[in-house]
């Protein structure tokens, strides 16, 4: 037995004995073994988790114009050697079989195979970030109701901030300009034009006032790629003070050195930017523009080239084309010659359509009259929202973008779009908890930050079967 005992068998065996008698008996001596523990700062970074990493995502899917028209698909792969998350998927091009009318005894038909091209989509990141104080963080570090009180109050501010760079991104083409400079002596304030950078039907897409915020951050460069930016460090990056829609001009703290007429514009500060990386790939989620393209615009669309293969690219429309009868204006008829161009060419059955607020009330403008009144006592001014058209058996509706350019409306097959993601909102606790002390060239700061990254990407399986109308006058 007292071999027994010296023995490492015996002294496991032992120790499980006594655990097991200090769960029957505990004692003060047996402290050691009592089950439970305190509550820590990680568990309450768990409980961020758990309470607003979905909500986040969910408000902004809810509360953008036009994402939830996107179906979610989550099946997403990941590739080592790259460590890219993407998407592959495979077009139809060609139907396979072999058909024919053919006399008695003749051969029959030789069948065709199909072609089918595999399109690889890679996944966006997007990052919001929060900040607290050293003081807030005392307050809320121990106590589980003021967490998630504060994060109630945040929460908001993330979202609505998120929100709106996705909105935005929705119609662009995924490579982050915003406008172009368009000042022949530019300063402070600044002159811009071209919205998204796009040009269509030799007319550069106006408002690009509408795509920037006051107080945020922008950088410049000469190339569409962001590659090089105008000037470094801190220099580089210019703060929004003040909007004049009226001539389109932004009014920045400062201008970067270098900053020259034609320049293009970008989301970005003295970190990083939201143009495309060296690789020349983009950062952004694709919008729009890009999915809902005929090649004038983006050439190659998730890897495959347009010119190449006549259904990936979509149905696009001169709403001013006097060839066509129409005078800039969105009327029944540009949008059922739209719808139908849309299905006879593409097999789409449209049941969206996203357009401006002034296309809308040129809509309502046209249909106005059409209506006549045989009691006009009782006649009340004003349109309802939304909007709405017949084609043909369907009722489609207008929904209106606030970012969108006044010249286009878009024509939406929605099974056609998907929405692209890996595990929804994650808080990045790569440390060990989300929360990271605030630091700069100094030192560190009283006050801490928590990023949180969403992995998403947006695109269009079948463009033919989706119209652009472009070339609409302001109404």
């Amino acid at each position: 037995m007292h071999i027994f005992l010296r023995s490492r068998l015996g002294l496991i065996v032992c120790s499980l004995v006594a655990f097991l008698l200090a769960l029957a008996q505990p004692s003060a001596a047996l402290v050691p073994f009592a089950l439970g523990a305190t509550t820590e700062v990680t568990d309450l970074d768990e409980a961020l988790k758990i309470f607003f990493n979905e909500p986040i995502v969910e408000n902004v899917v809810t509360d953008t114009e036009f994402l939830d028209a996107f179906t979610l698909d989550t099946n997403v792969q990941y590739e080592q050697s790259t460590g890219g998350r993407y998407i592959e998927t495979a077009q139809y091009f060609q139907l396979p079989g072999g058909v024919g009318a053919r006399a008695t005894g003749d051969y029959i038909p030789v069948p065709n195979g199909p072609v089918i091209q595999n399109s690889r989509v890679y996944l966006k990141k997007l990052q919001a970030v929060t900040e607290m104080s050293g003081e807030v963080m005392k307050r809320v570090r121990g106590d589980m109701g003021a967490y998630l009180n504060w994060m109630e109050r945040a929460l908001p501010d993330i979202v609505t901030r998120l929100k709106d760079s996705v909105d935005r991104q929705l119609i662009g083409l995924g490579g982050g300009i915003k406008a172009r400079v368009a000042d022949a002596a530019p300063d402070a304030t600044l002159g811009i034009d071209t919205a998204y950078g796009a040009t269509l039907n030799s007319a550069a897409l106006a408002y690009a006032w509408q795509l920037f915020l006051e107080g945020e951050s922008i950088v410049f460069s000469a190339d569409v790629d962001a590659n090089p930016l105008r000037s470094t460090g801190a220099d580089r990056a210019a703060i929004v003070t003040n909007i004049d829609q009226a001539n389109g001009i932004l009014t920045l703290d400062h201008l970067p050195t270098g900053v020259l007429d034609n320049d293009w514009i970008f989301e970005g500060d003295i970190s990083g930017h939201s143009g495309p990386d060296a690789a020349v790939a983009d950062k952004e989620i694709m919008g729009l523009l890009g999915m809902v393209d005929d090649g004038s615009l983006l050439a190659t669309f998730q890897n495959l080239l347009r010119s190449s293969y006549r259904l990936w690219n979509a149905i696009a429309i001169d709403g001013a084309s006097a060839a066509l009868g129409f005078d800039g204006t969105l009327t029944e008829d540009v949008l059922t010659y739209a719808d139908d161009e849309t299905f006879t060419s593409g097999g789409g059955i449209v049941d969206m359509l996203v357009t401006s607020r002034s296309a809308n009330r040129g809509y309502w403008k046209s249909l106005r009259g059409d209506r006549s009144f045989n009691d006009p006592r009782t006649y009340m001014g004003g349109k309802g929202e939304p909007l709405s058209i017949r084609l043909g058996n369907r009722t489609v509706q207008l929904r209106v973008a606030r970012k969108m350019p006044y010249a286009l409306c878009f024509g939406l097959t929605t099974s056609t779009f998907k929405r692209w993601e890996l595990d929804g909102f994650q808080w990045d606790d790569t440390t060990g908890a989300i929360w990271n002390r605030v630091t700069d060239a100094t030192g560190r700061k009283d006050a801490f930050y928590a990023v949180g990254n969403w992995y998403l990407q947006t695109g269009c399986l079948a463009p033919r079967k989706n119209f652009r109308i472009s070339n609409l006058a302001a109404a």
